[in-house]
């Protein structure tokens, strides 16, 4: 399995649902009288009574009610009614979603001395969803929250300086912030300074130190952190290797709705690292990945469906899954399904299209993408033939890593086509390829040391090359010579 770099946290909401408000005593009023004192003008009571029907506590769930409470306590001066009503409209419970009326609450409770409300307030300044993005507005916005002892605030404003948005880049400043806030019990705090830790980012590295962080934001149920633990546990960094650990973290930050966590534990089934091998169940966690919007886990449940593995063979199900990942940015996907254009799978031929996904995924530095593409040039299919094209394109193949690359242009470099006749560049290549593992550069190369083409004639390293391309499965190698 492949390693997994460790994930920061993104800008947290100071609260996903309305906090109970302040009691004037330990044991609340019952909810009738509560209801009467509402009628009778008390925005207090309103709001108590919000309170209860948005929480369901000591009356049935009731998000619409809880609305129509907060907006008439908000209107009669209850600031942290306002900052309530604003959640409801940030998460569309009980209201139609309004990104600018929730704004325009968290400023009435911000500005009524309801610190969370600042903070929220600031995510919607940073994310840029309902105001324009104003990053320096929002680091104002999470320094009153922080300072109101809004620990959400103070993690935010650690994410805008390691970032360097609205204020200049101080890692330092970051890895205090966080701290108090994973000291007040925010627990992507943790995260976040554990991440700086693994980074040596304004700290001295420690991943020890790093490993104790995520293990407290898991705890404190902060998914990002249980996956950076398992990460690693994974690659044995902090704490020893443990694949049975790391999947049963993954599955906690799976089950608590975090995708990339769904993915890393898809990797495990795939590979049987920790658990049993088990393709269905892969192909699942795949696809609840690629649903959450992770580009690579779309492309792994494409590749099930494609291979038919833990599921029936299906090509135009590969597709759908492979258009996910390239749309998500993820040049493997593009690659894939450009082949899956190429050669008719799931989809119609499609040449022009199959060379338009190479050229994506040539440009998000696919390395095969560049060579495949350089391929439908070399041979005039879905775009005129440009052989000069094709050599640039082998080029960035070959640079990028990927052996056929280099073998394919070393082709062009032994004919002359598209570039000058250059037999010593050609078996420089087919060097580069053979020792990439392509079993094609390698007889192509012992044809060169057999004939003595850019290379002193060598009979013996002829051989040499012939046999193990043929061990690796080129046919054509293995014949007499």
């Amino acid at each position: 399995m492949p390693n997994r770099a460790l994930i920061a946290a993104s800008l947290v909401l100071a609260c996903s649902r309305p906090a109970a408000a302040q009691q004037t005593s330990q044991t609340a009023p019952p909810p009738d009288l509560l209801e009467q004192q509402c009628n009778d003008g008390l925005a207090a009571s309103c709001n108590e009574l919000g309170v209860s029907y948005a929480n369901g506590t000591g009356l049935a769930a009731d998000p619409a009610r809880a609305a129509s409470l907060f907006d008439r306590a908000c209107k009669g001066g209850i600031a942290t009614a306002c900052y309530d009503l604003g959640i409801l409209y940030h998460h569309a419970r009980g209201v139609a979603m309004d990104m600018a009326r929730a704004a325009g609450l968290y400023q009435q409770g911000c500005d009524g001395g309801v610190p969370a409300a600042c903070t929220n307030l600031g995510v919607i300044y940073t994310e840029g969803s309902a105001l324009p993005a104003d990053p320096g507005r929002a680091a104002a916005l999470f320094t009153r929250g922080c300072e109101g002892q809004n620990y959400a605030g103070c993690t935010n404003l650690g994410v805008l300086y390691a970032t360097g948005r609205g204020v200049a880049t101080d890692y330092g400043r970051a890895a205090g912030l966080y701290d108090r806030a994973c000291a007040g019990g925010d627990a992507p705090g943790c995260t976040e300074l554990g991440v700086l830790y693994q980074n040596g980012q304004g700290v001295t590295a420690d991943i020890q130190r790093a490993a104790t962080l995520f293990q407290r934001a898991c705890d404190g149920a902060d998914p990002i952190g249980c996956t950076n633990l398992g990460v690693l546990y994974v690659n044995g960094r902090g704490v020893p290797v443990d694949f049975l650990r790391a999947a049963a973290l993954y599955q906690r930050a799976c089950d608590a709705g975090y995708p990339r966590a769904c993915y890393t534990l898809g990797d495990l089934f795939v590979s049987g690292q920790g658990v049993p091998v088990d393709f269905a169940r892969a192909r699942e966690l795949f696809e609840r990945g690629c649903d959450g919007g992770v580009a690579p886990s779309c492309h792994d449940a494409g590749l099930l469906h494609a291979n038919g593995q833990g599921v029936a063979r299906n090509g135009s199900q590969a597709a759908s899954f492979f258009q996910a990942g390239c749309d998500g940015g993820f040049a493997d996907s593009c690659h894939d399904l450009g082949l899956l254009y190429a050669n008719g799978q799931g989809v119609t031929v499609d040449l022009p299209r199959a060379a338009s996904l190479f050229l994506r995924a040539c440009g998000d530095g696919g390395a095969v993408g560049c060579t495949n593409l350089g391929a439908l040039y070399e041979d005039g299919k879905g775009v005129a033939a440009d052989l000069a094209r094709a050599a640039s394109l082998y080029q960035q193949g070959c640079e990028a890593g990927f052996a056929a690359g280099c073998t394919r242009l070393g082709l062009l470099y032994a004919s002359g086509r598209g570039v000058s006749s250059d037999p010593a560049r050609a078996a420089a290549l087919f060097q580069r390829g053979c020792d990439g593992d392509d079993p094609d550069a390698c007889a192509n190369l012992a044809k060169r040391y057999e004939e003595g083409l850019g290379v002193q004639r060598d009979p013996r390293r002829a051989a040499d090359l012939y046999r193990r391309a043929c061990e690796a499965g080129l046919r054509t190698a293995c014949e007499p010579r």
